[in-house]
């Protein structure tokens, strides 16, 4: 009986430990985008061998968004192949080799390497990480745990904000390969994917994973037995097979309303208010230092990405998410409005607007996307599904990244802003139409979430969202 008590307090800690430290890795993703409030200094830097102009900005920006389209592509593959948790190790060797790189870079060629190289591995990570967190958590505490690793990104940029804003650019770089080290060292203790481990005939493996993360041995042989019928029923483990799968509806349909998601919030200004920071705040003629108001901007999202973690599971995805694209969009407006009229006295207007945005951003819009990567996307299409909604994503940043400086030049910051509201609004009309509720059920579950059925001669998609059912011509959504 003794035994038995420790084994279980044992799984209860690595329940909880293993979706943590997975979460943890995202620090890095931080890290990559949190270095572009380097720039500033690194253009003011006279002695560096080579010069930074304002068209390199708008590329070492963007370049988030144009490496991000090849890691997401190439990512699905590689992890299909060779596992989540095998490719989460090996990838960093590399991001410490790229961080030391772009510290000591002699040429401005080696920085832009060092730059695509980190953005290569921060997308590859992107689907790779929630997919890891989701199937490690128990249900009832998955959401916390899909928040960790925003409050992970979140913590990641203010740690480089505050260490570009007191330490010398070269040295806040250098130390971003001390972190990855540390974290390659910690990623030799996860377990790999059960699912991708069942999905490619280990299923012994996968049953003694499951029974690590589970601190019911019964739950954990129920998971397994459902899982196994899951894999078996819909068998596939190469990409041109999950391509083929993505022709039905249930694979298919939130693979899109994930893109439309990625893409719409892209639009609405988020790389630009996190990359663009510095230059973002000297424009708006904010009377603060800039870098001041950057470490501001990293704060308000750490707290709010730590208030939204306790309360994901109680108030449910759907609510937080829809509210916090809405306030969002009234932050843009506010903010753009004050710019465009140009009011005296007005200057801490824009800053507190920001502030809302990022504050709003971090409660939801922000992390509860990446952890639906994991939720939502179903088993016959997990990898390739996350390739296509990071392609998307990455080509939004890509083209926001570049033509920001632009927009800004030809309408101004104020129109700008009021831009990005007005995509806002068109997330927020979205996410209240088609998107599900997803707390509190099993990934299983989630997969019939988008499935057709036959009825009458009509077809019915099956949205989970509310209490209330809606039937529509066709198509009935009922919202659970």
């Amino acid at each position: 009986m003794e035994e038995n008590k420790q084994v279980s307090k044992t799984a209860k800690f690595l329940m909880v430990f293993y979706p943590l430290l997975a979460g943890f890795t995202k620090h890095q993703t931080g890290f990559v985008i949190g270095w572009s409030a380097a720039l500033p200094k690194i253009q003011a830097d006279n002695s560096t061998s080579f010069d930074v102009t304002d068209e390199d900005v708008k590329w070492l920006i963007s370049l988030t968004g144009v490496a991000g389209m090849v890691g997401a592509l190439a990512g699905g593959p590689i992890i299909e192949t060779f596992g989540p948790r095998r490719v989460l190790v090996v990838i960093q060797t590399p991001a410490i080799i790229l961080w030391l790189l772009s510290a000591y870079a002699p040429y401005l060629s080696i920085l832009y390497f060092g730059r695509i190289g980190q953005c290569i591995i921060m997308i590859i990570c992107g689907p790779l990480i929630p997919l890891l967190i989701a199937e490690y958590s128990d249900p009832k505490i998955r959401g916390f745990m899909l928040a960790s690793e925003e409050i992970m990104v979140a913590v990641g940029m203010l740690v480089m904000y505050a260490m570009v804003h007191k330490l010398y650019w070269v040295t806040a770089t250098a130390l971003a390969a001390l972190s990855a080290t540390v974290q390659f060292l910690l990623c030799f203790s996860l377990p790999e994917s059960p699912f991708w481990l069942a999905r490619n005939g280990h299923h012994k493996k996968a049953e003694e994973v499951l029974m690590r993360l589970r601190f019911s041995k019964a739950k954990a042989k129920e998971e397994f037995e459902t899982l196994l019928s899951s894999v078996q029923a819909k068998r596939q483990s190469t990409v041109l097979e999950q391509i083929r799968e993505l022709k039905h509806c249930q694979n298919y349909r939130p693979v899109l309303l994930l893109c439309a998601i990625y893409t719409l919030r892209e639009l609405g200004g988020e790389y630009i208010v996190f990359s663009y920071t510095v230059y973002m705040f000297e424009k708006a003629g904010v009377e603060m230092n800039p870098f001041t108001c950057t470490v501001l901007v990293g704060v308000t999202r750490t707290l709010a990405s730590i208030a939204m973690a306790l309360l994901l599971d109680r108030i449910g995805r759907r609510p937080l998410l829809i509210g916090t694209t809405l306030l969002c969009a009234l932050a843009s407006l506010v903010c753009g409005a004050f710019l465009l009229l140009e009011l005296p006295k007005a200057s801490w207007v824009p800053l507190a607007a920001v502030l809302v945005y990022v504050a709003s951003y971090g409660f939801g819009l922000g992390p509860i996307p990446w952890g639906l990567t994991g939720e939502m996307i179903p088993t016959p299409v997990r990898s390739t599904g996350g390739s296509i909604c990071l392609l998307m994503y990455s080509t939004s940043v890509s083209i926001m990244g570049y033509l920001f400086p632009e927009m800004i030049e030809h309408m101004g910051i104020g129109p700008t802003f009021l831009s990005f509201t007005a995509f806002l609004f068109a997330l927020s009309i979205i996410l209240f139409r088609w998107f599900p509720e997803t707390k509190g059920k099993t990934l299983n579950n989630l997969e019939s979430t988008f499935k057709r059925k036959s009825k009458k001669n009509q077809e019915v998609f099956t949205i989970s969202g509310t209490e209330n059912s809606q039937h529509i011509t066709g198509c009935e959504i009922t919202k659970l």
